[in-house]
């Protein structure tokens, strides 16, 4: 290749990685505007999910977090570029005891799509639990069955669209495009902060551990859980 050539293809290169960081700031800031707002909304309110108001979301003093079809994300990865750039890691709840992952952090026999322990508010400091709205409980169900079939898959280093290897955040989106949502808003490579970003989805629980070690926690309540306390639900 002459020199010309090479000079095009870097300037090219340059512009691409350039349009790519300002897209990505662009998406933290409205990230972090869609979590503020949900922080306001909850902070000493009771608010029910006013989309399904009797699935549950959480228990205070137990480990689980969300139930079947929820989408369980958090900011946390291999290293901080990595998080900058997709946004951490995210899956499928099952039930209180397990989440859909596909995850590449173990052994090479080990990276596949796979159940994991649904501990999400313990394994990680900051977490964010999503749904999507307008979706039906039906819709949750097969959401869920979707999930379960990309078990045993391998997992995608090159996130490629192929269907035979899957990364992290293709299990959410691969379960709800089947039930007619699509959580990827750019169309482009879907990354957990697409699944945020997506207007499709709404927060229903935050978690974040400050510089102190002091974890803080925001959450819409399911009606069930504030019947059996006796406690005062209202819509936002």
């Amino acid at each position: 290749m002459s020199k010309p050539g090479k000079i095009l293809i870097l300037k090219l290169l340059a512009a691409m990685l350039a349009l790519l960081l300002v897209q990505t700031v662009a998406e933290w800031a409205v990230m972090r505007q869609k979590i503020q707002q949900f922080v306001e909304l909850t902070e000493g309110r009771y608010v029910t999910d006013p989309y399904v108001p009797g699935k549950p979301i959480h228990r205070e003093g137990e480990d689980w977090l969300g139930s079947p079809g929820d989408i369980p994300l958090t900011f946390e990865a291999v290293n901080l570029p990595v998080m900058f750039l997709v946004g951490g890691h995210s899956g499928v709840v099952v039930d209180e005891e397990t989440v859909v992952e596909s995850s590449g952090l173990e052994a090479w026999e080990k990276n596949i799509t796979k159940l994991w322990g649904n501990r999400w508010k313990t394994r990680y400091d900051e977490v964010l639990l999503l749904r999507v709205k307008g979706a039906s409980p039906e819709d949750y169900t097969e959401a869920l069955q979707e999930a379960k079939t990309l078990l045993g898959r391998r997992y995608d280093y090159l996130f490629s669209p192929t269907d035979h290897w899957i990364y992290c955040s293709e299990v959410p989106w691969r379960a709800w495009r089947s039930r007619g949502f699509q959580l990827n808003y750019d169309s482009l490579w879907v990354t957990p902060n697409d699944l945020l970003i997506s207007p499709q989805t709404y927060i229903v629980y935050y978690q974040y551990r400050d510089p102190e070690g002091i974890l803080h926690t925001y959450s819409l309540e399911d009606q069930r859980y504030r019947s059996e306390t006796g406690k005062e639900t209202k819509h936002p």
